[in-house]
């Protein structure tokens, strides 16, 4: 039996499996990864502590698993993606990470966007890299004078296993490249002041192209076989998308994570009729295939502070059993869940989260109902900017373990909802990639729990969702003046 040794490489953990060459899981494992938030609006991570973190759950699959482990013949690696990535000429990290949801970067985005879309390459935002190396330049420019490539999170941990410097086209579509002739347009960083940066950012492969080969320091010190192939691998959304299955135009989904991402399938065509002046089109793991992104931060994050801070850690069966008594609209309470700002459906890192209409007789699980319906306005905000697509809607992501929350998305969408019983999508997404690359076919279709949209529900969603866009667009100006108040870091 040949084994493949998957690995996802989140925000908050990096997790990596052993899937045999059917398919089947023969073990997972995971570590926590730490984000460090050195000052307000700063959220970075410690290069050398990923790969440490990264060759961990590699080595916990090994001692697992010494019996098989000699059978791994290929690697593939999905991860968080934007953000900025940098090593010197020796190789070594310049600086920490800054992440994706780093908002410690002020500029003009409305002024810069538009030649960011004439040039096809993805509109700018806080996280972006390009974004972020402004920041680099203006306040740590020794840091940015040693800067020899700039890549992904994925391709860091690649370029440890392999000694290759590359990237991916769904991980260059958030940035810098023309997502059509998948070459970068370095003459926009001349109109950003970062003219010092062209020529270093990495080569671009498709995620299913083998870039390289476990290098013999780094095998011996894994176990793994010397010249085991590497994948280029993919964005972490696009790993989803792709495990999912949902690779034709008009298929439509949600991920439920840290981010939540809502996307639209398209063939070349469609996208070039799309102008994504809110979120984005990225490169689909499928040649000539496109995503339309709407991946807001308001995800799982507002649902993990309320349950961490406001219901102190209660079992999640006990918590959808007490929101279950509570009706749509948590009785007049109404929550916004920008805890880490926006960006799509708008872009304003001043946002933030908070609760409204809180009378005496309120209880914590009205908040919480509220900050969970938040997430549901947020996401049928998103899918309002984006293509039709398909009538039905594919929910993956951590907060889809939920089926209280699955059937709250489905009335809020009020569309036929599928969740994947495959909890490791990213995972699956990788696999067949890695099937792509060395040419083997195989049936790797997922089943799925559905869930039917309450019509009666869905018409008091709308009515929430009315209530929710009025409250949004009411604290936009408190908003856009606290920006205006904070000066850059």
């Amino acid at each position: 039996m040949q084994y493949f040794l998957v690995m996802d490489a989140g925000t908050t953990s990096i997790k990596a499996g052993l899937v045999s060459l059917d398919g089947k899981f023969a073990d997972i494992q995971n570590e926590p990864a730490q984000v460090l938030m050195p000052f307000s609006g700063a959220s970075e991570m410690d290069m050398n502590e990923v790969w440490e973190v990264a060759k961990r759950v590699i080595l916990k699959l090994k001692a697992n698993n010494e019996s098989i482990w000699s059978e791994v013949v290929a690697v593939g690696i999905s991860a968080q993606g934007d953000g900025l990535w940098a090593i010197d000429a020796q190789g070594k990290p310049v600086r920490n990470a800054m992440l994706w949801n780093d908002t410690r970067t002020v500029m003009d985005y409305d002024a810069i966007n538009p030649t960011c879309l004439a040039l096809n390459t993805t509109a700018m935002f806080p996280g972006a890299n390009t974004a972020e190396l402004t920041w680099l330049k203006k306040n740590e420019p020794e840091n940015y004078a040693r800067i020899a490539w700039i890549f992904h999170c994925k391709d860091w941990i690649n370029f440890k296993l392999t000694g290759q410097i590359c990237t991916d086209a769904s991980d260059a579509s958030t940035a810098l490249m023309n997502i059509y002739t998948k070459q970068y347009d370095e003459g926009l960083l001349d109109k950003l002041g970062l003219s010092e940066m062209k020529g270093k950012f990495a080569p671009i492969a498709t995620s299913d192209e083998i870039i390289g080969t476990i290098y013999p320091d780094r095998a011996e010190e894994l176990g793994l076989r010397v010249g085991t192939p590497v994948i280029a691998g993919c964005l972490d959304v696009l790993a989803i998308a792709t495990g999912c299955g949902l690779m034709k135009g008009g298929q439509r989904g949600s991920i439920v994570g840290t981010t939540l991402a809502n996307y639209v399938v398209m063939d070349e065509a469609t996208a070039r009729g799309c102008i994504a002046t809110n979120g984005s089109i990225l490169c689909h793991t499928k040649k000539d295939t496109y995503i339309r992104l709407m991946a807001a931060t308001a995800g799982a994050s507002a649902m993990d502070w309320m349950r961490r801070t406001i219901l102190e850690g209660e079992d999640y069966a006990k918590t959808d059993e007490e929101l279950a008594k509570i009706p749509i609209g948590s009785d007049g309470v109404m929550s916004t869940p920008y805890i880490n700002g926006e960006r799509a459906p708008f872009k304003l890192s001043s946002a933030s989260a908070g609760f409204y209409g809180i009378r005496a007789h309120h209880t914590k699980y009205h908040l919480a109902r509220a900050s969970f319906e938040s997430v549901a306005m947020a996401m049928a905000d998103c899918y309002a900017n984006l293509p039709k697509g398909d009538a039905e809607l594919y929910l993956a992501g951590g907060a889809a373990k939920s089926p209280f929350i699955c059937q709250m998305l489905c009335d809020t969408m009020g569309a036929d909802t599928y969740r994947f019983e495959e909890k490791e999508l990213g995972l699956m997404g990788i696999y067949r990639l890695i099937l792509s690359a060395l040419k083997i076919s195989a049936d790797v279709s997922a089943g799925t729990d559905k869930f039917e949209p309450n019509m009666a529900n869905h018409a008091k969603y709308q009515e929430l969702y009315k209530e929710y866009r009025l409250l949004k667009e009411s604290l936009m100006p408190f908003w856009k003046s606290r920006a205006a108040r904070q000066p850059e870091e």
